[in-house]
């Protein structure tokens, strides 16, 4: 049984590594990462649980307002603690946006050496309207196990963004993580206009029913436009991506706001499941929590057109390489001009 243990240990670490994979913090973290995670969360005080009734808005977390967590506060009730004085942020940047649409669908396979780990998706489910009715994209990225790893780290997890349509910038984000016993949320409201976050990080007991462990609520000042690790891959989507000239953008990942640099290294010809393509590859530099504080490094392959599709990644763990790799593409228009006939 012991090649068994090595490759479930090994299995975890390729789920662990998922996250940087596709950009998503957490999403699939390391086990030992969210054991720190935990540790943090559980310091806040017991009584930071009481559940507080919110009406619900788009994307808020469904388990915690079923379960007696308090739900999310709506983008109504908002409360400013910085200077009334501030100016409002005028968000009348405009980026016009061919490189994805409604009804995107992208599923990766997640490998570890010639084993399979799990399987991801991203996917562009449709445009919303947020408040006084401004559209947003709303970009569900999933991550689940494979059938062997079930029994013994089983991973369900959500994470989902509301990015402004037209200036493509993050309204809401909502991470949820059911990693074996390990369950987390966190919520993140955007003020853009009045530069503030609005967070919520939920730690619920291991066991079912959901039940709240701990909870804790905080805001945190943020720059004009800023986006989230998830967001931020759909930005770089559509940017002209020109090699040696890095891109930079205001990221925001729980408690810190830093720049997201992603440097543009080359153009290789990738072949998956879903075909071969013509890609540039770029390395996202995130110093952010989680995953992206390894010492291994990223790498990402886009294809070479106006679509920017993803189609390989590659991220360097302490057993060896992790690579998720396209097997499926829904909702594009054919025929992809990167793809080799």
């Amino acid at each position: 049984m012991r090649w068994l243990k090595i490759i479930s240990a090994a299995g975890s670490v390729a789920l662990g590594s998922t996250a940087a994979v596709l950009m998503v913090p957490s999403c699939f973290p390391d086990p030992a990462l969210a054991q720190q995670d935990s540790s943090r969360v559980d310091s806040l005080q017991p009584g930071a649980a009481q559940a507080d009734s919110a009406k619900r808005e788009p994307g808020d977390s469904l388990e915690a307002a079923q379960q007696g967590a308090s739900p999310f506060p709506g983008n109504d009730t908002l409360v400013k603690t910085f200077s009334e004085n501030r100016p409002l942020n005028k968000l009348d940047r405009v980026i016009p946006t061919h490189a994805f649409r409604p009804g995107e669908k992208l599923t990766f396979t997640v490998r570890w050496k010639f084993i399979k780990a799990g399987e991801a998706t991203m996917e562009v489910r449709d445009i919303v309207n947020l408040r006084d009715g401004v559209p947003a994209y709303h970009i569900v990225s999933t991550a689940q196990s494979a059938k062997f790893f079930d029994a013994f780290y089983k991973v369900r997890d959500e994470v989902e963004t509301f990015l402004d349509a037209r200036g493509l910038f993050s309204w809401k984000y909502n991470k949820r993580l059911r990693e074996g016993g390990y369950k987390f949320d966190l919520l993140v409201d955007y003020d853009q206009a009045n530069g503030i976050a609005q967070i919520e990080r939920i730690r619920y007991e291991s066991d079912e029913p959901l039940k709240v462990r701990n909870q804790e609520r905080f805001e945190l000042e943020i720059p004009e436009y800023v986006l989230d690790v998830l967001s931020a891959f759909y930005y770089v989507r559509t940017q002209e991506l020109k090699i040696g000239e890095p891109i930079y953008m205001a990221n925001h990942d729980n408690k810190r706001v830093y720049q997201l640099q992603v440097i543009i290294q080359r153009k290789e010809r990738v072949k998956v499941d879903a075909g071969t393509f013509d890609c540039i590859m770029v390395q996202p530099r995130l110093l952010g929590e989680a995953i992206f504080k390894q010492k291994g490094e990223l790498w990402v392959w886009l294809t070479d057109d106006e679509y920017k599709i993803p189609v390989q990644m590659k991220s360097a763990v302490a057993v060896g390489s992790i690579t998720t790799e396209l097997k499926k593409i829904e909702g594009v228009p054919n025929p992809i001009p990167a793809k080799v006939k």
